[in-house]
């Protein structure tokens, strides 16, 4: 039985049914995830891109939002195809896309404000990837557009979006660590702030933890560049290390809450790269905290069992102790003269213990 009222051939409402069956098409090839499939899928967003550009956008705000997402789709993919060529397009891209959604009435619907701090944030994604002096500033620059978009929306009596304010920070604060010279304490603040932002939430929602861990590691980076850049700040070191290790800590026992007996989780390499760097750092800088440290981390009585079932995890940080004990005493007589050697003989009788105890558990499990 045909409709009651059919669509007339050639009209705008028939010819956005067409956009709309390339659009799901390219969709769906781009969420497969294979590189092979993104050349069809521009060509998919291309097709509904050529379609809706002869809408009557102008006098329609609905034609022109979704004239705003085959830009900002096309872009997604130029991003990711990621030749130099592809990233000049996908910036082009994003550049129409902002240009059309300013042209529409943000204080009418939130999704126009979320989605033009969106596109703020993807052309940033494309300028990160130029890496040149020139695209990292710029890239910083549309980061900050995408932070006063989101702020506009809070003065308007809209919710802030935390989810994507957190993913704005974590971007910004590896973003900070990659311009000449890194601004290294602008990035463990941004760190900072993203990671206050998820705490919350980060034991039961998959994208907090992700953006946790992300903005972990960015702080650990930030301390690592800091104590490696003369003139050190030794009055901060200390606190900068404790910090960073705290971190380190956390993001141990964040993962094991993610992970089954037996199936490492999705955030496995995250976890042995922070743990590396926790045990890297006290290496470098307090080989005495080392013994605290890994039994925080990999004894079962004071965290998860499932650190201490990680044999790889557990083997370097074996490793990591008996580095230590060698670094300890290589600094001892030099670094601690006689009065300080029973202290030295007190810290590599805790190394021992810790290793002991280590081995112990991670045979058991």
């Amino acid at each position: 039985m045909p409709p009651a009222h059919p669509t007339p051939e050639g009209s705008p409402e028939a010819r956005n049914a067409e956009a709309k069956v390339w659009m799901k098409r390219g969709i769906a090839l781009l969420t497969a995830g294979t590189p092979s499939a993104l050349p069809e899928a521009l060509q998919c967003f291309d097709h509904a891109l050529a379609i809706r550009r002869e809408l009557p956008f102008d006098s329609s705000s609905f034609y022109r939002w979704l004239l705003t997402a085959c830009w900002m789709n096309r872009g997604d993919v130029l991003t990711r195809l990621g030749t130099p060529a592809d990233l000049a397009a996908a910036i082009q891209s994003f550049d129409e896309a902002i240009h059309h959604l300013q042209l529409l009435p943000l204080e009418e619907d939130p999704q126009y404000r979320s989605r033009l701090a969106l596109a703020w944030m993807n052309r940033s994604l494309a300028l990160r990837a130029q890496a040149t002096p020139e695209s990292t500033y710029e890239a910083l620059e549309c980061l900050s557009h995408a932070q006063r978009t989101l702020e506009e929306s809070a003065t308007h009596g809209r919710p802030l979006g935390n989810s994507m304010l957190c993913t704005l920070l974590v971007n910004r604060a590896a973003l900070l660590l990659e311009v000449s010279p890194p601004r290294m304490q602008e990035a463990m603040h941004a760190a900072e702030e993203a990671l206050e932002m998820c705490r919350s939430t980060e034991h039961h929602v998959l994208q907090s933890a992700e953006l946790g861990l992300k903005a972990r590691h960015i702080f650990c980076r930030a301390v690592a560049m800091l104590l490696e850049t003369p003139p050190v700040d030794t009055s901060r070191a200390d606190d900068w290390i404790h910090q960073a290790t705290d971190k380190v800590d956390e993001a141990m026992h964040l993962t094991a809450t993610w992970e089954k007996p037996g199936m490492p989780g999705q955030f496995h390499a995250l976890r042995h790269e922070l743990f590396r760097f926790g045990c890297s750092l006290l290496l470098a800088y307090q080989p005495h905290f080392m013994a605290e440290f890994l039994l925080d981390v990999l004894d079962p009585e004071n965290g998860s069992s499932l650190l201490a079932r990680d044999q790889a995890l557990c083997q370097a940080g074996l490793q990591a102790l008996n580095l230590a004990a060698e670094e300890l005493r290589r600094r001892g007589p030099l670094d601690l003269g006689l009065q300080g050697m029973d202290r030295l003989l007190a810290v590599l009788e805790s190394l021992s213990q810790a290793a002991g105890r280590i081995k112990m558990r991670s045979e058991q499990h």
